[in-house]
């Protein structure tokens, strides 16, 4: 028996480049044929080494359930997750979004209003949330075709199940859904998720993590929702979804200023890439994209995107490095949010990155005056990583908080000895690397290393001992 996935080489590269926010859309690990093939019947296998669970969650009243095929251990991380089930919003009087035909497109997804950059356009519940992959054995003698539509087969049946679960009102709106894959041995429901389907992060269980290729995608999971699944793709999206476990939802968020009238659209593809590899990836989604940097010359627009995917802005590639100007790093971040304003690509965690970068910089240069101005921005993109991590950025709208001189990075490019224990890690590890030993790569990557040859005194050591126990207690 074969036993395994059956996975297109495009698919492997395009999950390889993806990071995994559980804001993109997925592509399930399976090939696509060029016509369906008949198979033989009675090779249905179970899954006899994993076990899954099909259920509706959250199981409260009064609230829409979201039909989920788990592992039993994605479940208890989710059942776990502080706070679950955190009740839905009230729906507004007034929605700030309609479905309504988009010339070209079918339907999408359009404002109803004007919404502000930062401003929640809806919470939305899925109606379904699947594993991307599903393990299935079929007998030696099967041909490659045949082992692919059995693994498509095998996909179509288990996400039967739980469509079948839905109610007559969800299941209705699924199928509403549109289907692109309908030449390709996929089936209606396979179909659609692979149309339409989001990836999930944070649910894989640890046991998988370090295991094969094959059993790490049994742990992810994709999701399809009633009105996200209908955004239209555009190579400069005007919003940004973002999950949130505990409410088991997405929070819609509008990444710039928004009119009255404007379709709302989602990246289905990597956006940093040439015109040509986009439109070559939009190819499995049946989209002919038709913004601005796919219509007018592209030459300018394609380096643009090439140079904002050239540079990550790192705080101790600077902080640490005297050799670097006081600005050196707010010049180069600055010019980079330029470059993203410029492509319309405000939803990138990399513009969210950079404007915590800029903000952290006038904190090393003890200039809270300009650093609450720049706290007040990443405010504004609630859709960022960035901001989950960093909640206490609203401890720093006001430049005369306290909380400034609490910052670990407080004055640190000011003060010999910096207070502040990154400052003070950061100084630590310049002055015992040297200046020699403190570089600062092309694309904003800082390094640390010791010279060939260099001779690291007993102080020294004892330095790179205390940094490494700060470092694991600011960790702790």
């Amino acid at each position: 028996m074969k036993r395994g996935f059956l996975n297109a080489k495009t698919t492997k590269e395009r999950l390889a480049s993806k990071n995994d926010l559980g804001t993109h859309p997925s592509q399930l690990p399976y090939a696509m044929l060029n016509e369906p093939v008949t198979v033989p019947q009675g090779y249905e296998t179970k899954p006899s080494f994993v076990e899954y669970a099909y259920t509706a969650l959250p199981q409260v009243d009064d609230e829409p359930h979201t039909e989920c095929l788990f592992l039993l251990e994605s479940q208890e991380i989710l059942l776990k997750t502080p706070g679950f089930p955190k009740p839905l919003p009230p729906a507004p009087a007034r929605p700030s979004f309609r479905v309504a035909p988009s010339p070209g497109k079918g339907l999408g997804l359009f404002s109803t209003c004007d919404i502000k950059q930062g401003e929640v356009i809806l919470y939305e519940r899925p109606l379904l949330i699947v594993p991307m992959a599903i393990p299935s054995s079929a007998p030696k003698h099967f041909s490659q075709t045949q082992l692919i539509q059995h693994s498509l087969n095998e996909l179509e049946r288990y996400y039967k199940v739980a469509v079948d679960r839905m109610t007559e009102q969800r299941r209705a709106a699924f199928m509403s859904l549109h289907d692109c894959h309908t030449k390709d041995g996929s089936g209606p429901i396979v179909g659609r998720i692979r149309t339409n389907g989001i990836c999930l992060s944070g649910l894989q269980p640890a046991g998988l993590k370090a295991n094969t290729d094959d059993a790490a995608r049994m742990g992810r999971y994709t999701v399809i929702s009633e009105y996200i699944s209908r955004l239209n793709h555009s190579c400069s999206s005007n919003t940004a979804p973002l999950f949130d476990k505990a409410m088991l939802a997405y929070r819609l968020y509008a990444v710039r200023d928004i009119a009255k009238g404007e379709e709302l659209t989602f990246q289905y593809v990597d956006v940093l890439s040439s015109k040509s590899e986009r439109n070559k990836a939009l190819k499995p989604y049946d989209v002919v994209c038709t913004c601005p940097s796919c219509t007018e010359p592209t030459a300018r627009s394609d380096k643009r995107r090439s140079a904002i995917g050239g540079f990550m802005p790192t705080i101790p590639a600077w902080a640490a490095n005297r050799q670097l100007s006081d600005d050196w790093l707010i010049k180069r971040s600055t010019a980079l949010l330029s470059l993203i304003e410029e492509e319309r690509l405000e939803h990138l965690e990399l513009n969210c990155i950079a404007t915590h970068a800029i903000m952290e910089c006038y904190i090393c240069l003890g200039d809270s005056e300009n650093a609450s101005k720049w706290a007040a921005r990443v405010i504004r993109q609630p859709w960022s990583g960035v901001y989950k991590d960093h909640p206490e950025v609203h401890e720093l709208l006001d430049p005369k908080s306290p909380a400034y001189a609490k910052h670990g990075l407080w004055r640190m490019r000011v003060d010999e000895n910096p207070t502040g224990d990154m400052g003070a890690i950061f100084k630590m590890m310049g002055d015992v690397c040297g200046p020699d030993g403190m570089k600062t790569l092309s694309g904003g990557q800082g390094l640390f290393m010791f010279q060939p040859g260099q001779n690291t005194s007993p102080e020294g050591l004892r330095k790179i001992a205390e940094i490494l126990q700060r470092s694991s207690n600011l960790k702790g």
